[in-house]
């Protein structure tokens, strides 16, 4: 009888163990591509903007969860709202095309879903909007990757493919027609 509750007990510690474990993200690395973009875009024009809040829409789980794995750590130490605007930044900055004092930036994160059965994906849509173009646009990224049977390696596969997805998602913006229309116009313009 001790046996079966020895067993009985590993086997539950096991599942409570496992059930409690976090993945957890990589920093951000800037995108030459987007840089390079955003440098054509905002750069050429002699613009420069800032970047101001950024938030989730109602609706919108920035603590997902995965699998029977629990939270997901998106990004060290940051949700992915806090994630996703400083990585719009930190290009903006690369590109030079920052300046604090200048006109905001800001966003609305209006979807960020993920799937880490069969193949994966993340399906992430931000509103962009500023006091130059209040009405804004939203961009969608849906990026596809692989996911694994095992919960552990799926959930980190979801964790790992959320870089390259809000680096998608900013090349979307940057390429949109109207990205332009969030810089105030250039003085003598």
């Amino acid at each position: 009888m001790k046996s079966v509750f020895t067993g009985a007990f590993a086997i539950v510690s096991v599942f409570v163990v496992s059930a409690c474990e976090t993945t957890s993200s990589r920093p951000y690395k800037a995108s030459t591509e987007n840089i390079m973009a955003m440098q054509q875009t905002l750069g050429s024009s002699g613009v420069a903007v800032s970047v101001g809040e950024f938030s989730a829409a109602e609706g919108v789980d920035i603590e997902p969860t995965c699998r029977a794995l629990g939270a997901l750590e998106i990004a060290p130490g940051k949700t992915p709202v806090e994630y996703i605007r400083s990585a719009f930044q930190d290009e903006l900055f690369a590109a030079g095309v920052i300046d604090t004092a200048a006109p905001a930036i800001t966003g609305v994160l209006e979807q960020l879903e993920f799937n880490s059965f069969g193949t994966g994906s993340w399906d992430v849509t931000l509103k962009l909007a500023s006091d130059a173009y209040p009405e804004g646009f939203s961009v969608t990224n849906s990026y596809e990757f692989k996911t694994s049977f095992s919960a552990l390696k799926a959930c980190q596969n979801v964790i790992d493919a959320f870089q390259p997805t809000v680096s998608g998602l900013i090349a979307e913006a940057v390429a949109h027609p109207e990205f332009s229309n969030l810089a105030p116009t250039p003085a003598g313009s």
